[in-house]
This record gives C-alpha cells, structure tokens and sequence, in this order.
C-alpha cells in the first residue's frame, strides 16, 4: 500500500514530468539564444554601451565568444539533445552554465546601461533553464554510456587543481585584508575584485570541486558536472584570451604574449582535451549493456 501511494505522489517526477521540464527549459534555451545573440551584437556594434572596466577590449572580447562559441554551442547542445543524444544534452547543459556564469558579471559588475534589464533577463532565464536541464537527466542511463576507459581520474585532477587556483587566487587577498585592512582590488578596481572573486567562489570553485570529487569516484553525477563545468572553463578562458587580444590591440605599448594571455591559451586547451576526453568516450546506445 505504501509503495502504491508512492508511485501516485505528484513529488515523484515521472516520464511525463520529465518532458514537460525539457520542453520548458528547450523555450527557454531558445529565448536565451536569440537574446545573447541580440546584446552580444549591440554590445559589438555600439560599445559605448559599456562603462569602467568593461570599455577597454572587456566588453568587446566576451561578447564577440559569447557570439560566435557560446551560442552555437547552446543551439546545437539543444537541437541534438532533443534527438536523443547525450553528448548534446551535456553540450546544452554546459553552455547553459556559461551564460549564468557569465551574465553574473554583467548583472553585478558592470555599472547601469540600455542593456541592464536584457542582462537581468538573460542571467535569470539561463539559470531556471540549467535547473530545468538538470532536472529532465536519467542520471544512472546516461552515466551508463560512458566507457570504462573514460580518463575520470586525471579530468578529476584538472578540475581540482584550477578549483584550488582560483580559491588562493581570491581567498589570499582576503586574508592578506584581514591582516592589513587594505581592500583587494583588480586593475586598481576595488569593486572588480569583489565581483569576480564572488562569481569565481560561489559558481565555478563549487562546480569543479563537486564535479573533481564525484568524477574522481566515477560517480554518475561526475560525468554530468564534469562535462558541464568544461564547457564553461573553456568557452571561458576562450573570452579572458580574446579579451587579452582586444586589450593589445587597443591600448598602445601593450604587449600580447602576456603571462596572462598564455595562461588562458592553456587553460582552454586543456579544459578542450578534458571535455574531449568524456565525450569521446560516450559509447552508443547498442554498446550499452543491458541490465
């Protein structure tokens, strides 16, 4: 009797329920697409939109990758995860986690503009998306699909070592203000830091360190969050490079083979390999054992 009235409860998500949530978050995807693309061309079209720090090659750079990466990644995530597929599910979700990464410095970091209340919409409307994503997974089918001879464990240890970076990168300045009452800034901006280092610690560091440990465990969640914090990490180091690019080409003297510029090469290269090294190691269906 107990088992009936279970299998009944509505709390219980079902098949049904399940396509209802990807539906909603398949709309919602597509709004976030048309609307990434809209701000990111006025942003490249009239970048006196942008103020601070955002005007100097910033603005320029995000929204130049968020164009020509992130949303053809999210569209094509969409478009083949609605088939079916798996590593177009885990593409969707990925580049759903971008866009609310990124946004959030564009919603907390940038002074008010034309395009404060797209930026809201998009930051808001991305993150019930990624939630809605998230919850239409057949968590246990899909880590089925991964090969045994998916590298999990050297993906967990990338994913730890840029957790435990950006943790001592942002995590320092604030002990070294504990120590001297000095406020940490970024380029000289007070208010940078604490955007960025808020961002950093409460988004990304939480993903990898999940993603690291569950991956490190060849857990059915690890693939899922692995996969979905790469595609950021890489889309992302992909805008700090472009943004380096920008920065020397606008600012005179400036030098592009920075420690800064080869740091992010690098780190998308591997973020690259990483999410190669789960995708390419989703097995087919008819590879699947049966249970």
């Amino acid at each position: 009797m107990e088992i009936e009235i279970a299998e009944q409860s509505p709390a219980i998500q079902g098949p049904t329920a399940r396509r209802e949530n990807f539906r909603t978050a398949y709309v919602l995807s597509v709004i976030v697409a048309v609307l990434a693309t809209a701000v990111s061309v006025a942003g490249l079209r009239f970048p006196s939109l942008y103020h601070g720090d955002w005007s100097n090659g910033t603005s320029l750079g995000n929204d130049l990758v968020t164009l020509v990466v992130a949303v053809p990644v999210l569209v094509l995530g969409v478009m083949y995860s609605s088939r079916g597929s798996v590593r177009g599910r885990l593409l969707w979700l990925g580049a759903l986690y971008y866009m609310v990464y990124n946004y959030g410095f564009y919603v907390f970091g940038i002074p008010v503009t034309k395009l404060y209340l797209p930026w809201i919409a998009l930051f808001v409307l991305s993150a019930f998306a990624f939630a809605l994503g998230m919850g239409t997974l057949d968590i246990q089918s899909i880590a089925a699909r991964f090969s045994a001879r998916t590298p999990a464990r050297w993906i967990a240890g990338y994913m730890f070592y840029v957790a435990a970076m950006v943790s001592f990168l942002w995590i320092s300045q604030w002990v070294k203000f504990l120590f001297t009452g000095r406020v940490p800034e970024v380029n000289g901006s007070q208010s940078a830091y604490q955007v960025i280092a808020a961002v950093d610690l409460s988004l990304l560091v939480p993903m990898f360190l999940s993603a690291g440990y569950l991956l490190f465990r060849r857990r059915p969640w690890g693939y899922v969050l692995g996969a979905t914090g790469l595609v950021q990490g890489a889309v992302y180091t992909a805008v700090m490079a472009t943004v380096c690019v920008f920065g020397w080409k606008l600012t005179p003297g400036a030098h592009l083979l920075s420690g800064w510029f080869i740091n992010c090469v690098i780190g998308c290269t591997v973020c690259l390999l990483c999410l190669a090294g789960l995708l390419l190691n989703v097995k087919r269906p008819e590879e699947v054992n049966p249970l």
